[in-house]
């Protein structure tokens, strides 16, 4: 009786839970959008930004330096969690947040697809061997994703992956770190730029000797999976400055198996703000014939407003024809990611132009 009046109060309130579509990495139109740092000095919870169909993606900016006190990593998220104002862990400084665990969850319910953002423009990041990446790889999947561990920042809440905004330090070791996270996963990463080199290959091959009838297709990316049995998928991304080949992740980008770069078309002379220079063209080549994944996804990369960057920002009718154009000439054009959520919001719900315009003229 008690849950069929709670069915019954539901229905008087219209607040049933809808079922929502999976992420599909394969679309055209998705909006990835930065959340954790404040940017407009009005930063709601994570899930006040999850109550429409607008965002697809949240990366959480940032776990910001990978060896503090204790050995273990650090996170701010600014007015909602860090070290300086919430509570840490015994002898380190990474910061319990779970209320932001508990939001994680309710964006998931809701359809968004949640990873964890490392370094950022100001963070402490590198390493020194391919063992000390994998290693690392390790602590970040069991503080943060599939793994088990006493130290969970955002408690039992699982993350749907994790971006590289790696803007200093050495560029070298970042491949192992994401073969390793994917090993963890379950997946296969035995030579994947090898693997892409040759399905490339293969599909040139095709081209040159095509005959009547549809030309066999090259096979989509198997299903990151968790070894414990939830099928679950996890996604790795990196966001690269626009000047290719970016400095600080480029190298990895070659060799490991990224789902998606979120390229930041702004404070470089390839920004937004120079059409002449603009260079997705090159990032679409990169990806169809450099990726160690010949099915990553690029995105058009832009500030919120005009304050999110030092340059770069355009007006959404501007952005619209940017992404227009990308739908229609580039299969890798994936979406638009954006800095940030709370810049967005503050800027007359950027976001929703951005989206909008990715809808208008989607497959």
């Amino acid at each position: 009786m008690r849950s069929f009046l709670a069915l019954a109060h539901l229905l008087a309130l219209g607040s049933l839970p809808r079922v929502m579509a999976a992420f599909d990495m394969n679309k055209n139109n998705n909006l990835a959008v930065y959340w954790g740092q404040d940017g407009a000095n009005g930063q709601q919870p994570l899930s006040h930004y999850c109550q429409d169909d607008t965002i697809d993606t949240i990366p959480l900016a940032f776990l910001y330096q990978f060896s503090a006190k204790g050995g273990m990593p650090a996170i701010d998220f600014a007015n909602t969690c860090s070290s300086s104002g919430d509570s840490v862990f015994k002898g380190t400084a990474l910061a319990k947040c779970d209320d932001i665990g508990a939001d994680i969850k309710t964006c998931q319910q809701a359809g968004k697809i949640i990873t964890l953002s490392l370094g950022g423009a100001t963070g402490v990041v590198g390493f020194a061997s391919d063992a000390e990446a994998e290693s690392f790889a390790d602590t970040i999947w069991n503080l943060f994703l599939g793994g088990d561990s006493d130290v969970r920042p955002f408690g039992d809440a699982v993350l749907d992956g994790v971006d590289l905004d790696i803007e200093s330090g050495s560029p070298a070791h970042y491949a192992a770190f994401v073969n390793r996270i994917r090993a963890n996963a379950g997946e296969d990463t035995t030579s994947d730029a090898a693997k892409a080199k040759t399905r490339r290959s293969l599909s040139r091959m095709v081209k040159r000797k095509a005959k009547h009838g549809p030309s066999p297709s090259p096979s989509k990316n198997s299903t990151t999976t968790d070894p414990t049995g939830k099928n679950k998928k996890y996604y790795i991304t990196a966001a690269p400055q626009c000047p290719y080949p970016d400095a600080n992740i480029g190298a990895a980008l070659n060799d490991a198996h990224f789902d998606a770069v979120y390229v930041q078309f702004y404070n470089n002379y390839c920004g937004l703000n120079y059409k002449s220079e603009f260079n997705f063209a090159t990032w679409d080549k990169w990806a169809k014939t450099q990726s160690a994944n010949p099915d990553v996804k690029v995105y058009i990369g832009a500030p919120a407003s005009p304050d999110a960057a030092g340059e770069g920002y355009v007006s959404p009718s501007t952005l619209a024809k940017y992404v227009a154009d990308a739908q229609k000439k580039y299969d890798s054009f994936g979406g638009v990611m954006l800095w940030d959520a709370d810049t967005a919001y503050n800027n007359n719900r950027f976001d929703k132009a951005a989206k909008n315009a990715l809808m208008a003229s989607s497959n």
